[in-house]
């Protein structure tokens, strides 16, 4: 290790001469919130700084531009745009340094599903029902469930990884930990798909800027969680931090910055193409000019991806090997005033609106694509009186009105996956060596106080700077763990009190359905679609005009296939044998298909039997229609006698216009057949339970 030199105090005050073989000539690769902060940092010590920045302007993400409005101009952020007193300790201290002011604003999100078809918003209870129907929502009511659970269960991820991270610094771990991914433990833990779909994934994939096809799903749960924890994401019953936003804009931060840096020694429009080892142990840089210039050390604050490709065939193979893991994604923000990419329902507009397509197939999630638009007028405190609607929408779902468009940029942001989680621990194994160092939010959890927080301690731990305040490690911001009050230990017991009767009530249910009346149980269900049951599409009340059961069976053309299976079980004191005939079949909404089963009695008495069914996925239900079948009727099988028992069916067209049928492939027919049974007045009664063994 190289011996460090003495700090600033000891060499002397200012204006004293200084050893030249303390001061260093450091390059800096990158203008972004890391590059700017290690900047600034080693500005205040005695080493000679260079800044080279491939674009035009500076900051990265920190991207002022101006709002135009007829006569009236105003400033407006389109990339950094917020950050709390909780979570941001190191960019905090600085901005109080540096003079630049914040003020309070709004953090609040939304969600909008199929333009508009579901949407609810965190901002009010009204907000949360804008649309009254979902009041009498099962899927919605469980969704809040969910999130309540997520935000006291989830926690138990971080006490268990703070026991594993122990028990490896004994000396009691048992090799390396597979991570494990948020959809595998939401699979796990048995949270419902509402809550995945409409809540966990539009804001996952917001937050980090990832389609839900590129790792949403695949993000390291705990990561995700701690992230979440930090920032007060998790918060049922505990006071959120105050969120806010910088006064005259990010601009104004880089502007204090770069307040009497010489121009000479800033490099903009030019970009570093290959930094490069000499043999007395500096760095070349060089630009795609064709200069190279030489320097002891070098900071590339890029993308991670970016500084691998910048160290190029110079690369050690321990470098390669841990760079290579981190990626970035391309994401499009556009600057207009389309409301069409806000919520159709103005009660659900919130600071953070996500919009959400879901998936025409099935996968991991039924959401297909993300954007997510800010509400600038809320985040900024612009004026909609004065300015109009000023909306910030990174990748939207269509392309806003031109008319509308001030501005259109692009933006990289950090993918994380369990691989790049894992190299997030391996990056100090290169870090400093050969003169380079690696800064970067991609270090951290990929914001702005991660990304200028990797800045300043380059500057500090490589190249010695002392910064004006104490620097914070902002991973864990608020501890390792979290510890449980008083208070989330009874929202605790409170939900798993919820859990048990839940569970004791499905199983009581299907207990009650299975045999219970089955002539009330077929009028309930075949009328609702209750308890995964079809409805009924025939009988004497069926209207068979234009505008009824006809004008219900035409094939949606247009739509895919869905595959229909069949199964089939027979009571235990039921000496048939029952079968369905074929596999599956294929059918479109609103096209018709035939199905049997075959039934044999193989004892030596005749014997009356009764079928009940059900449909699976439980959501399908009420959108499976039966014209005909054999169900809850009774059913006389000689001795030996076996019989063809044909079920006609479709599947109602407003399938394809139901969010909650979306990604939907396969569905499943399933019959259960009992033995009748008969008072001593010849009344049918309902089969008898089986005998428990």
């Amino acid at each position: 290790m190289p011996r460090r030199p003495p700090s600033l105090e000891s060499v002397g005050s200012v204006g004293s001469p200084i050893d030249p073989k303390l001061r260093k000539k450091v390059a800096v690769v990158g203008s972004g919130c890391a590059g700017i902060a290690a900047l600034w940092a080693l500005n205040r010590s005695y080493h000679d700084v260079y800044m080279y920045e491939a674009a035009s302007r500076l900051g990265g993400h920190t991207n002022t531009v101006t709002w135009k409005n007829g006569k009236y101009e105003t400033r407006v952020d389109t990339g950094f745009i917020v950050l709390n007193a909780a979570t941001y300790p190191n960019f905090i201290n600085f901005l109080k340094r540096v003079k630049v002011d914040t003020v309070p604003t709004e953090m609040t999100f939304g969600v909008t599903r199929d333009h508009g078809l579901f949407e609810w918003a965190g901002t009010s209870l009204d907000a949360l029902f804008s649309q009254r129907k979902n009041i009498f929502s099962l899927r919605m009511w469980r969704m809040i469930f969910d999130i309540i659970r997520f935000n006291q269960f989830a926690l138990d991820l971080l006490m268990a990884d703070d026991e594993n991270d122990a028990a490896a610094m004994n000396g009691y771990s048992k090799g390396a930990r597979r991570e494990e991914t948020i959809g595998e433990y939401l699979d796990r833990e048995g949270y419902s798909d509402a809550f995945r779909d409409d809540y966990l994934i539009p804001m996952t994939a917001a937050v980090w800027s990832t389609s839900p096809d590129k790792c949403t799903l695949d993000f390291p749960a705990v990561t995700l969680v701690r992230f979440m924890w930090n920032h007060h994401l998790l918060s049922t019953i505990s006071t959120r931090p105050q969120w806010l936003t910088l006064k005259k804009c990010g601009k104004s931060y880089i502007d204090a910055v770069m307040h009497g840096f010489p121009s000479n020694h800033l490099f903009l429009n030019t970009q570093v193409t290959q930094v490069t080892s000499e043999e007395d142990g500096r760095v070349r840089v060089h630009t795609h000019n064709g200069k190279s210039d030489v320097y002891d050390h070098v900071i590339l604050a890029t993308h991670g991806d970016q500084a691998l490709r910048i160290i190029g065939s110079s690369a050690t193979p321990e470098e390669k090997e841990i760079l290579s893991a981190f990626k970035t994604s391309e994401n499009s923000v556009v600057l207009h005033s389309d409301l069409s990419h806000m919520p159709a329902s103005e009660k659900a507009w919130s600071s953070w609106n996500y919009l959400t397509l879901s998936s025409p197939s099935t996968g991991k999630q039924n959401i297909d694509q993300v954007s997510l638009t800010y509400n600038m007028n809320i985040l900024q405190h612009i004026p909609r009186e004065t300015f109009g609607d000023v909306l910030v929408t990174m990748n939207p779902l269509h392309q806003p009105n031109p008319d509308t468009i001030q501005g259109s940029f692009t933006y990289r942001h950090p993918l994380y996956t369990p691989e790049a989680v894992r190299a997030q621990k391996l990056l100090p194994r290169i870090q400093n060596k050969r003169g380079i160092s690696y800064a970067g939010a991609w270090t951290k959890y990929g914001f702005h106080e991660d990304g200028f927080s990797s800045g300043l301690h380059i500057a500090q731990d490589h190249l010695y700077a002392k910064l004006p305040f104490q620097f914070v490690d902002s991973t864990y911001s608020r501890g390792r763990k979290p510890s449980l009050g008083l208070a989330d230990l009874f929202v605790r017991l409170i939900i798993l009190i919820i859990q048990v009767y839940y569970t004791l009530s499905v199983i009581l249910g299907t207990v009650a359905l299975s045999y219970g009346s089955v002539p009330l149980y077929k009028m309930i269900c075949q009328t609702t679609g209750w308890g995964g049951q079809p409805i009924r599409a025939h009988g004497p009340d069926v209207d068979y005009s234009e505008d009824g059961l006809a004008s219900r069976l035409v094939p949606v053309t247009s739509a895919n296939r869905i595959r229909v299976t069949f199964s089939s079980s027979v009571s235990d004191v039921l000496p048939w044998k029952f079968t369905p005939q074929q596999r599956e079949v294929r059918v479109l909404p609103g096209e018709t298909a035939l199905a049997f089963y075959t039934a044999t009695n193989t004892s030596d008495t005749d014997i009356i039997g009764v079928a009940t069914y059900s449909v699976t996925p439980g959501q399908v239900a009420p959108y499976f229609s039966k014209i005909q079948c054999f169900c809850f009727e009774e059913q006389r099988l000689n001795a030996g006698e076996t019989v063809d028992m044909p079920v006609f069916f479709y599947l109602d067209p407003d399938i394809v216009n139901d969010v909650n049928m979306r990604g939907i492939e396969t569905v499943t027919l399933n019959y259960t057949f009992f033995k009748a049974k008969y008072d001593d007045n010849g009344r049918f009664k309902a089969p008898v339970p089986i005998e428990q063994k």
